[in-house]
């Protein structure tokens, strides 16, 4: 028998064996990331489910933070404080989940309206432009702002007055 055919027969097996391996690698490779968005798109429901339940809880602050601000006791003041940290901290994760791929523009998006909910009174505008630069990172703080002037015109205006880092 030939030995160069010998190596030759080596080097097409030894092709075809790392093909094969690449390929097992991929599907891999898509499964976890597959899985990884499963659990991804499972957390965040739990957090909305949570925020929902907690925001049943504050209810009677909240229809005072849409009706009638001005009449929030301090202690229903401190729990909108509170209540509003939770869900803008929970964007601000799915938001850097959308940018690093885990979660899709569609699950983003329904995490901007919540953003427009939660600040789509005076107060809650109050509330981000106060607090937003010492609880929220930058890309954070203007992707926030950005859907808030989709939504609103006039909040452009309101951004003039936002320190700005």
């Amino acid at each position: 028998m030939n030995w160069e055919a010998i190596g030759a027969i080596g080097e097409v097996l030894g092709a075809i064996g790392v093909i094969a391996t690449l390929l097992y690698l991929a599907i891999q490779i898509r499964q976890n990331t597959k899985a990884i968005r499963g659990a991804t798109l499972d957390s965040i429901t739990e957090r909305k489910q949570f925020e929902l339940k907690w925001s049943s809880e504050i209810a009677p602050a909240w229809r005072k933070v849409i009706n009638d601000p001005h009449s929030l006791t301090d202690d229903e003041s401190w729990q909108v404080l509170e209540w509003m940290t939770a869900p803008l901290t929970a964007r601000q994760n799915e938001f850097f989940q959308y940018k690093h791929g885990l979660i899709d523009q569609e699950i983003w998006e329904a995490s901007e309206k919540i953003i427009q909910v939660c600040l789509g009174t005076e107060w809650g505008r109050n509330w981000w432009k106060e607090y937003a630069p010492s609880l929220f990172t930058n890309p954070f703080i203007e992707i926030v702002n950005e859907t808030l002037a989709k939504s609103d015109p006039d909040y452009a205006e309101i951004l003039d007055g936002m320190e700005r880092k």
